[in-house]
């Protein structure tokens, strides 16, 4: 069965976590939505043009700078007397466990159908006709080829409402609450397909990871994951996941609600934060409750704010839809920041509670509630500079080359695109 993961126009209001990512690819949990409905069939992306482009340009040549899994081209299905399925998903359904359940019953029932909320269609069971044509196999191609421009295509073929309810991501904070409710389950699912030996009491280990000795796991699950690398003297509160050949430096804590990305390179204290593929947080310093994009590195002494000094929920401010500055109530004690990728931060750098730092950004000092993509505070004085797309390709090269990954065309191609379009995250 094919499975399509398609973004729709509501994925600009998560703003600067998938400014260079598709929505899909966002670790919540311990997997992305993308990894989740491998489960049900092979799963291909409709996203917006130049993320689709940098996916096609990078084919099978290498995994994507957002660290997603490549697609493989797939014959058409076939279709048989009933029909071939196709299912299609909104990028911003959150993976949990639920959700998973509900779009596998839709598919075991076999029936077209849709599944709306007033935010959208979130999920659609397509089947082509006989002959491997007819209207559903026209939007099915259609959103393949447009992404989000087709998206209004689903629903002109008026299919029967399925009662069915799913969970999404809305705005940028709903991504860190999604994670934290979510993790736990994600991890119990791990552990009960039997890859890891439990080699302390909550420490569900998988092959060839190393674990050093004199490591604490206080409360458990804590999950690692293959050529993964603890050294000694670190604490573990679960729940906690580790990916595949993360390395996490002696003395760190992490603490429960952590997500460990591939490669990434951790120290000091996390609480409740995901750090996507190949970042780096290696240093002292604290991150709490914020999601952290790919390729970047925070310096030694940078520390988030999750709570402010009144203890009271904390809001964001938005461009409002009539033009204006719009408060939003998160409805969150605990808020870190939402950093998108190829971020970097100097030493001793101060970040507030439900700060967004826009993709590329460089940042130093006392950062503001917001900073757009590519602004640099380093360079420039008080009002900073903007980096270019040159500078940010050497640096971001010369990271990838340390995990020994070529910087293809198509990674400056996906830069220059994110730099010529200032409205990268102007929404939420």
């Amino acid at each position: 069965m094919n499975v399509v993961v398609f973004e729709d126009p509501a994925v600009d209001w998560l703003g600067e976590i998938v400014a260079a990512r598709p929505a899909c690819d966002l670790t919540i949990g311990s997997r992305t939505l993308c990894e989740s409905l491998g489960h049900l069939g092979h799963v291909r992306r409709a996203l917006r043009p130049y993320l689709a482009r940098h996916l096609a340009a990078v084919g099978t040549t290498r995994i994507p700078l957002w660290g997603g899994a490549v697609e493989s081209p797939v014959a058409t299905p076939a279709a048989s007397r009933h029909g071939a399925v196709t299912l299609l998903v909104n990028a911003r359904v959150v993976p949990s466990r639920r959700n998973i359940v509900a779009l596998r019953g839709l598919v075991e029932a076999g029936r077209r159908g849709v599944i709306r909320t007033d935010g959208g269609t979130l999920a659609a069971l397509l089947h082509l006709a006989p002959d491997g044509g007819g209207p559903d196999r026209t939007v099915h191609d259609d959103v393949l080829a447009r992404g989000p421009a087709a998206v209004a295509a689903i629903d002109a073929l008026a299919l029967p409402a399925a009662d069915v309810a799913l969970d999404t991501v809305a705005l940028p904070h709903d991504v860190v609450t999604a994670h934290e409710q979510t993790l736990a389950e994600s991890l119990a699912t791990r552990i009960d397909s039997g890859g890891y030996r439990e080699m302390k009491p909550g420490l569900f280990v998988a092959p060839a990871a190393t674990v050093a000795e004199f490591v604490v796991v206080r409360q458990g699950p804590v999950v690692v994951e293959a050529d993964a690398e603890i050294g000694p003297f670190v604490c573990l509160d679960g729940p906690v996941w580790i990916g595949p050949a993360a390395r996490v430096n002696p003395h760190a804590w992490l603490r429960g609600g952590t997500a460990v990305g591939r490669s990434c390179r951790v120290g000091g204290e996390v609480e409740a934060s995901v750090l996507e593929p190949f970042s780096n947080k290696p240093h002292d310093g604290f991150l709490g409750h914020s999601h952290v994009g790919s390729w970047v590195n925070l310096a030694a002494g940078t520390i988030t704010s999750n709570l402010k000094a009144s203890y009271g929920p904390v809001r964001i401010h938005a461009a409002g839809r009539d033009g204006g500055r719009e408060t939003i109530e998160t409805g969150r004690q605990f808020l870190g920041a939402l950093v998108a990728d190829f971020v970097k931060t100097a030493i001793n750098t101060s970040i507030p509670c439900g700060c967004r730092i826009g993709a590329a950004a460089t940042v130093g000092g006392d950062v503001p509630e917001r900073v757009a993509a590519f602004h640099n505070m380093l360079v420039g004085g008080a009002a900073g500079s903007r980096s270019t797309v040159d500078q940010t390709a050497t640096a971001l090269g010369r990271m990838m080359a340390r995990r020994g990954l070529d910087m293809l065309a198509a990674d400056r191609d996906l830069l220059a695109a994110l730099a010529e379009d200032a409205r990268f995250g102007s929404k939420a």
